[in-house]
């Protein structure tokens, strides 16, 4: 039986959205090291979704596994957490 719960996924998902509007703001600003903070926030945020997605069976750890992949190969210079 899973620990994560539909509301948890949800939560999970709008720190996401909040993370991806971050950035978005980010680039507007310029500022590298902010650009490349927000961007890791991100990145952390959807790795977070990922792992609750999978846990509460809403996705296949194959799927799971291309997600984190996919992300990383937008992102050269990372490496996947499976």
């Amino acid at each position: 039986m899973s620990t994560i719960d539909r509301e948890t996924v949800r939560e999970r998902a709008r720190h996401l959205n909040a993370r991806v509007a971050d950035y978005r703001l980010a680039l507007l600003g310029g500022d590298p090291a902010t650009i490349e903070s927000a961007r890791a926030e991100g990145q952390r945020a959807a790795h977070a979704l990922f792992d609750a997605q999978l846990e509460a069976g809403f996705i296949t750890a194959e799927q799971h596994r291309r997600r984190t992949a996919d992300l990383s190969s937008e992102y050269p210079g990372t490496e996947a957490q499976a």
